[in-house]
């Protein structure tokens, strides 16, 4: 028995060894099918300016966002917000990264091909092309993403009153403003005394708003020059200052919609213990 056990296992060795062969040469990339600069012939792969990428990444990060977090028992949308709010902060973190290294190896690879007219005027052009979208790319995402899950607490908070009060969504989205201005009017109306926007916060959702729809539709990345004045006024900038979408307006982004989710959280448990007691 032991002797036929030794037979088939080294059998099963060998169909190991021979099927991850076999997936060795699939994986293996051709200058016919790939246009990476990794891939290209072996005569064109002799060059300094090929470099890897090595950097440290933890693979399950499990630190929480620093914008919201729910209170120990809370409602789902709530519960929702923060946990997209968690993905959306670490996949930034994560990109933020992997981008900067890249990008620094990028400059590497494109100043070893200076002494190499061909080789330096085709990957310039990779590289300038790579090191504005990819940041702009990166950037812009994740704001869509912020506003986005923003939008979706305050229409699931909007339809659980609109519920108590016999209501359907459709009545509380307004035709003549944006769904979400209509959310925010319902709210400060049904929470009376409770919740409200200051006016920072009210200019600041039309602000990014304004930024995500030009995104959306026309690509548009420049922010206008009234809406980098307002910026500064709230953000407390030194006049004059160029306002992108960087790191920095995304952090202040999440910010500003994480105190706002805080103040509706406690607020909506306000209203709900109130309208149960009815």
């Amino acid at each position: 028995m032991e002797f036929f056990k030794r037979i088939f296992a080294k059998k099963k060795d060998q169909e190991v060894v021979k099927r991850e062969e076999n997936n060795e040469k699939k994986i293996q990339c051709n200058s016919e099918n790939c246009g990476c600069k990794s891939c290209e012939h072996k005569e064109e792969k002799s060059g300094d300016y090929l470099k890897n990428i090595c950097i440290q990444i933890e693979t399950i990060p499990c630190e929480p966002n620093p914008y919201f977090v729910v209170n120990d028992e809370s409602a789902k949308f709530f519960e929702e917000f923060e946990i997209r709010m968690t993905t959306i902060y670490r996949m930034y973190s994560i990109n933020s990264i992997f981008l900067k290294e890249y990008q620094k190896v990028s400059r590497e690879s494109l100043t070893s091909t200076r002494d190499n007219e061909k080789e330096f005027s085709k990957y310039s052009k990779c590289y300038f092309i790579n090191n504005n979208a990819f940041k702009e790319i990166h950037h812009m995402s994740n704001l869509l993403n912020i506003f986005m899950i923003f939008e979706v607490l305050l229409k699931n908070i909007t339809k659980d009153i609109a519920y108590d009060k016999h209501l359907d969504l459709e009545e509380i989205q307004n035709k003549n403003m944006s769904y979400l201005n209509s959310y925010i009017l319902f709210l400060e109306e049904a929470m009376k005394n409770r919740f409200s926007l200051d006016e920072n916060e009210r200019n600041f959702i039309g602000i990014v708003r304004k930024i995500r729809n030009d995104y959306l539709h026309d690509y548009m990345t420049e922010i206008p020059e009234s809406i980098e004045k307002e910026i500064v006024k709230i953000f407390n900038l030194r006049t004059g200052k160029r306002i992108t979408v960087d790191e920095y307006f995304i952090e202040n982004t999440c910010k500003i919609f994480g105190e706002i989710a805080k103040r509706l959280e406690s607020s909506y448990w306000e209203y709900k213990n109130k309208f149960l007691e009815k």
